[in-house]
């Protein structure tokens, strides 16, 4: 895994000094992102997390974590239905923005060695949410490790809210990763580095994520988009 996260955390480092707003949320212009959209997007994100059908509600509201909090745009939106929000990231550099983006002391931002959430004790934490995280890992070894930690670190009540890449066809998949890795390597790939692995990123059947959740002591309870690239699931802790 040590591989994995460090080339994970080499890409994110290059990307969030090049262009962070990007690469956190690429509907953006590149030359001109325009910020307003996309704190306005952390908020939709949270709306469909909490409140839009087939949305479970966590039974508390103390601690929400949100696993690659990029710029801090979901943990600012978070902010406003916890009393204490914690942003993990890779990246130090997005971590540097997020601080200058949400100065709220409420909001405690930290690295990641990407597969663990250090410093957070077992069962304290009500709502873990990540979007847009884990359809960019590679490896299906680090999402698993992370379910296995919001599972770890989820009350009793608590909620996991995920976001991944769900789409059919394991075999095709990596033959696409593979093509459009090869064409980045010749210097024919995307212009902004999106073929790269660490951006395509895994898929994951939605019953291998189901069984994930289950080794990591959670229920997967409702699911939304199954078989897209914005699968939604919501799983609970007993």
């Amino acid at each position: 895994m040590g591989r994995d996260t460090t080339k994970m955390r080499d890409y994110w480092e290059q990307r969030a000094q090049l262009n962070a707003a990007f690469y956190v949320d690429t509907s953006l212009d590149y030359d001109n992102p325009n910020m307003d959209q996309f704190l306005e997007t952390g908020r939709r994100v949270v709306t469909i997390a909490l409140d839009e059908p087939p949305a479970v509600q966590p039974a508390g509201k103390a601690v929400a974590l949100e696993i690659g909090c990029g710029m801090g745009r979901i943990c600012l939106a978070l902010s406003e239905r916890f009393d204490q929000v914690i942003g993990y990231d890779i990246s130090t550099e997005m971590l540097r923005k997020a601080r200058e983006l949400v100065p709220d002391k409420r909001v405690d931002f930290r690295l990641t060695d990407g597969a663990s959430l250090p410093g957070v004790a077992d069962g304290s934490v009500d709502l873990v949410q990540t979007f847009t995280v884990f359809q960019h890992i590679p490896s299906v070894d680090v999402i698993q490790a992370y379910v296995e930690e919001a599972g770890r670190i989820l009350r009793p009540g608590g909620v996991f809210v995920l976001q991944w890449n769900g789409t059919p066809g394991a075999i095709r998949w990596r033959l696409r990763r593979m093509v459009m890795a090869a064409r980045q390597r010749l210097g024919r790939g995307d212009r902004y580095g999106r073929d790269a692995p660490q951006f395509l990123g895994s898929r994951i059947d939605l019953d291998e994520m189901r069984q994930m959740l289950s080794r990591a002591g959670l229920e997967l309870a409702a699911t939304s988009g199954e078989g897209t690239l914005f699968t939604w699931g919501w799983a609970t802790k007993s």
